[in-house]
C-alpha cells in the first residue's frame, strides 16, 4: 500500500512570522489580565502593573459598558482652566475650558478610540469617589507650588491610611488630567503669558434614562463634577508641545472656542449643584479675579 503523502511544511518565513504573532498574543493577553486586575496592591506590588499600564494606556483603553445589565448613562466631560502671569506681572484666572467638547468638534474623531479628555474625567471621576469624604476634602485644595503630586499623595493617605491604593489611583489619574491640561492651557494661552497652574474638573452628565426617551419632559437630572485644587504645571519628555497645541487649535476653532483668557462662555459650574472648588482657591492658588 502506497505511504500516506504527508502535508507539505511550512515555509521557514511563515513559521517565524507565526511564533512572533504567537508571542505577541500572549504578552498583549498578559498584560491585559494584569491591567484589569481589581486589587491594586497585587497589579503594582505581584505584577508588573506599570508596565502594564504603560502598555494599555492611552491606545488601548476600551470602555466595555455599551450594552444590559449595566451600560453606561452619563456622559463625562473634562473642563480644565489655567492660572496665567501676563507680561505686565498680572496673574489671570482663566475661563474654564470643555476640552472633550474641543475634542469631538473634529467629527472624524466621534468615531475613533475614546478619546484623551475622555478617558482622563473617567479615571478622574471614578478615583475621586473611591476616596473618603476626608481625602476628597484634601483633594479641594490647592498643590501647585511643587514639581509633581508626591505632597497631595501623601496628604491624601495621611488623611485616610485605609485607603492608601485609592489615593495612589488618583493620584495617577490626576497625572493623566493634569498633564493633558498643561498642554491644553499652553496651546490656548500660552501666548497672553506663562501658565503657572492648572485646575481640572470631571464633569459627569446624566444622559435621558432609556424608559423616558418618549416622554415630552423627561426627569432633568443633575450633573456632578470632582472638586479639586489647584495643581501644578506637568510636562513630560517625548511630548510635542507644538504638536499637540496645533492639532488642540484647529479642534477649538470648529468648536468655536476662542483663545481669549476669559470670557462669559458657559461654566461648569453653571450645569452643577454647586460650584464650591472657587472658594478653595485662597493664597497664591486661589482666584485672583
Amino acid at each position: 500500500m502506497a505511504n500516506a503523502s504527508r502535508p507539505a511544511r511550512l515555509p521557514r518565513s511563515a513559521r517565524i512570522a507565526a511564533g512572533v504573532a504567537a508571542v505577541f498574543i500572549a504578552i498583549h493577553v498578559f498584560f491585559t489580565a494584569v491591567y484589569n486586575t481589581p486589587y491594586d496592591h497585587i497589579r503594582n506590588d505581584v505584577l508588573p502593573g506599570a508596565a502594564a499600564s504603560g502598555y494599555i494606556n492611552p491606545y488601548l483603553q476600551q470602555d466595555y459598558r455599551i450594552f444590559a445589565p449595566n451600560p453606561a448613562n452619563s456622559d463625562r466631560n473634562l473642563w480644565l482652566r489655567a492660572w496665567v502671569e501676563t507680561p505686565d506681572g498680572e496673574r489671570v484666572t482663566t475661563k474654564w475650558v470643555d476640552a472633550t467638547s474641543i475634542e469631538l468638534a473634529e467629527p472624524a474623531r466621534r468615531v475613533l478610540r475614546k478619546q484623551l479628555s475622555i478617558q482622563a474625567a473617567l479615571r478622574l471621576m471614578s478615583t475621586y469617589f473611591d476616596m473618603s469624604t476626608a481625602q476628597r476634602e484634601v483633594a479641594e485644595q490647592n498643590f501647585h507650588e511643587d514639581e509633581d503630586l508626591t505632597p497631595l499623595q501623601d496628604a491624601l493617605i495621611e488623611a485616610d491610611d485605609s485607603l492608601d491604593s485609592e489615593a495612589r489611583a488618583f493620584i495617577r489619574a490626576s497625572n493623566f488630567a493634569t498633564s493633558y491640561a498643561t498642554q491644553a492651557a499652553k496651546a490656548l494661552w500660552s501666548d497672553d503669558g506663562e501658565v503657572i497652574a492648572v485646575q481640572t474638573r470631571s464633569v459627569s452628565t446624566p444622559i435621558i434614562r432609556w424608559d423616558e426617551r418618549f416622554e415630552d419632559e423627561p426627569e432633568e437630572l443633575s450633573s456632578s463634577y470632582t472638586a479639586m485644587g489647584w495643581r501644578p504645571v506637568m510636562e513630560w519628555s517625548g511630548q510635542s508641545t507644538e504638536g499637540f497645541s496645533a492639532s488642540f487649535l484647529k479642534w477649538a476653532e470648529k468648536a468655536g472656542v476662542s483663545g481669549s483668557l476669559t470670557d462669559d462662555e458657559e461654566q461648569p459650574g453653571d450645569t452643577v449643584e454647586s460650584d464650591d472648588t472657587d472658594s478653595t482657591g485662597g493664597g497664591t492658588g486661589g482666584d485672583e479675579e
